[in-house]
């Protein structure tokens, strides 16, 4: 959503959320787990270390969650973590928890805060993030006003649909549905083109079905059946709550499938052939004047001049089968059928915002019969839209109290002394040719950081949200982010924009854009404390950040040039030299035991395996270069430990973890990130100050790698 509302607010317009799948395409580090999360929200930290600044220490004991007992040349997890480990079982109905889930959990709990003190306040400057989100928690709390508005607030829409006479009306209705932002069909909404990665553009995707797996729709399984009467189910109450009689209802619950039916079928491939259509679709650039006869059966007119781009050229087509089946679908099913659709489709975009009858209806369909058997909290639902629609005015909030300028600062100096590292090590790089290293440091010139939070913050403008009623709230803000983004189509990209709320919870390298990304929210310990030393600080965040810049010229990274063209970069002899100086590593990740009978595959997750390696390396190096007294390096502090301990034990706290035997089985068949205590208990053996760090790990060691068995990759 941050996109949108970072490109779109400084043109008297709205923020929206980017949706296509390629500019979602990006890295993470995978320390939440090693299962890569569609969304990673927000939150927060536990304060992971106690006690006074003293120096270059922040304890007067041993950093909380270790185990000095444990030989640290057997298991350097349990050596830094046992404690944590037993204090943190997986909660019920959890498949794991980690670190991540910490300071998700704080930066809720933050939120939470930020959002009920701005609803205590009925004075705020109108407009303003206090004003914004103070007045939109009201609204979405108050049961009482929300039951008496009801569904005033898309009467007309309802009434315009009733008052379609014939087919040339529908498609007029339909077209103003889509304008407004109701989707009936599909979803219009701006996006970078990916063929022209610098230019936005109008862009056309599927919409959303009520049962949301479209090959529900189709199979005939148990299960697929059951969903599939359930959704006729709840689509008949709610008609009946219309005023429908049962029958009615009934009916027009199957007239709704068979159209959903068609629809899915379309997203899946099944309905593309057409007698009068020979010719292959694909995604990609169409011209407007062109639509009428690629597309017909959808007044293009109608839509292009309500949405206030009556001069648009271009739309970006995602699924042009599926869009020309919705042609069909308004030139061949029988008008009032068209109109339950519609009519169904507006109610549905009602339900979560509506009456408490109708919210509650509305959750116990996907949350209790096809999700996870309990009803989403109300607060946790308002606050999931909050996060999606209101992330601006929520991270403004978030970065005022608790992420300083001077923070942003500390963080990125560390990624300044990691990038000079970068560059230092990848022109030595013994299996690297000179021309693959010419275009790994153009890349390094083009890459782009995004740390805590923007420089400029944009403004809402034009937009009004009042103590009236949830679903009047959500209407505004949807019409916002609908008008406002077409505006920008055909305008050049913002190489700046970011598309991660700064509070959010994630750190990854985005692979298409060439930029690396670390927003406030995730600053946080165990991952970046400004209070503690340089030692924990780039044990932590500089190997999150090392981990990420090693995939920007790694297996992956090859795959996309410094302008962000798709295309190899590696000559086939790299390609050789990389996977050599990296058998050590595979050869070690296969030997490690996760279970009995089970092991790691270190083929399958090279990759991951190396930018640990490697992330480590350039965060050790960079540490060592900001220090003016490296004499000091192997003196212990109040804390017991030297600053280099301490640089390997922070690394290993912050991949701190609990998972369940199952849910391990499952991640290491199938994931590219090992779990993290393997993730510790193999890469820094690899690396020879690590020894240093620790110089009783010697050959009677588990854990001990020979020289000759250290991969000696970045």
């Amino acid at each position: 959503m941050f996109y949108r509302e970072y490109q779109i607010m400084n043109t008297n317009t709205i923020p929206f959320q980017i949706t296509s799948r390629e500019t979602r395409f990006e890295e993470t580090i995978g320390i939440r787990s090693p299962i890569r999360m569609a969304l990673a929200s927000v939150l927060v930290a536990i304060l992971f270390l106690t006690g006074p600044v003293l120096g270059d220490t922040i304890s007067t004991a041993t950093p909380p969650g270790m185990n000095l007992s444990i030989d640290p040349g057997e298991d350097f997890f349990s050596y830094a973590n046992y404690h944590w480990v037993a204090d943190h079982p997986v909660p019920e109905d959890n498949k794991f928890y980690t670190a991540f889930e910490e300071v998700k959990d704080t930066v809720d709990n933050r939120v939470t805060n930020l959002v009920e003190e701005a609803a205590s306040d009925y004075d705020a400057e109108k407009g303003t993030p206090r004003q914004l989100l103070g007045s939109f928690y009201r609204a979405a709390l108050n049961d009482e006003s929300n039951a008496r508005t009801g569904l005033a607030p898309v009467q007309d829409e309802l009434d315009e649909i009733a008052g379609a006479s014939d087919r040339s009306e529908i498609r007029i209705v339909t077209s103003n549905l889509t304008a407004r932002g109701l989707d009936p069909f599909f979803i219009l909404y701006i996006d970078e083109n990916p063929e022209k990665r610098k230019e936005l553009v109008a862009t056309i995707e599927k919409g959303d079905f009520t049962i949301r797996f479209p090959p529900f729709y189709e199979l005939e399984f148990d299960e697929a059946i059951r969903v599939q009467d359930l959704m006729k189910e709840y689509v008949t109450t709610t008609f009946m709550d219309q005023g429908m009689d049962h029958g009615l209802a009934s009916d027009a619950a199957d007239v709704v499938f068979r159209i959903e039916r068609r629809m899915a079928q379309a997203e899946m491939g099944m309905n593309t052939s057409h007698a009068n259509s020979s010719e292959e679709l694909k995604a990609g650039t169409y011209q407007v004047e062109d639509l009428n006869i690629l597309f017909p059966g959808i007044n293009w007119d109608a839509l292009l001049d309500k949405s206030g781009r009556p001069d648009l050229e271009e739309i970006y087509v995602m699924n042009p089968h599926y869009l020309r089946e919705i042609g069909r679908i308004l030139s061949s099913e029988p008008v009032e059928d068209l109109k339950l659709f519609l009519t169904w489709r507006v109610l549905q975009y009602a339900a979560p915002f509506a009456t408490p009858d109708m919210q509650e209806r509305y959750y116990e369909f996907y949350d209790v019969k096809l999700s996870k058997g309990e009803v989403t909290p109300q607060k946790d639902r308002v606050f999931d839209i909050m996060n999606l629609y209101l992330g601006n005015p929520i991270a403004h909030l978030y970065v005022d109290r608790y992420f300083s300028a001077s923070d942003k600062a500390k963080a990125e100096e560390i990624i300044t002394n990691i990038r000079e590292v970068m560059r230092e090590r990848v022109q030595n790089l013994s299996w690297m040719s000179q021309e693959t290293k010419d275009i790994a440091l153009l890349k390094m010139d083009y890459l782009k950081e995004q740390a805590g939070y923007p420089e400029e913050w944009g403004q809402y403008r034009n937009l009004t949200i009042e103590d009236t009623s949830y679903l009047e709230n959500m209407l505004a803000l949807t019409e916002y982010f609908t008008n406002g983004s077409l505006q920008l189509s055909g305008e050049p990209s913002d190489p700046d924009v970011w598309y991660v709320s700064p509070h959010g919870v994630e750190a990854h390298y985005d692979l298409v854009h060439n930029r690396i990304i670390a927003p406030a929210g995730f600053l946080n310990p165990p991952f970046f404390d400004p209070m503690v030393d340089d030692a924990w600080n780039y044990g932590s965040f500089g190997w999150v950040y090392g981990h990420e810049l090693i995939h920007m010229i790694d297996i992956g990274g090859q795959q996309y040039h410094p302008d962000g063209k798709k295309e190899n970069w590696w000559t086939d002899s790299d390609a050789n030299q990389y996977f050599h100086a990296a058998w050590p590593l595979i050869m070690q990740v296969n030997s490690t035991q996760v279970l009995d009978n089970l092991t790691l595959n270190g083929t399958q997750m090279l990759i991951e395996s190396s930018a640990d390696l490697g992330g480590l390396t350039l965060a050790y190096h960079a540490f060592l270069k900001s220090r003016s007294d490296s004499d000091s390096l192997d003196t212990p502090g109040i804390d017991g430990l030297t600053d280099r301990q301490r640089f390997f034990v922070a690394f290993a706290q912050a991949m701190r973890g609990n998972i369940t035997d199952d849910n391990l089985r499952n991640v290491t068949a199938t994931e590219d990130h090992p779990w993290n205590e393997f993730r510790v208990n193999t890469i820094p053996y690899h690396l020879d100050p690590f020894y240093e760090a620790f110089p009783d790990i010697n050959q009677g060691d588990t854990l001990y790698l020979n020289e000759t068995d250290r991969a000696r990759l970045w």
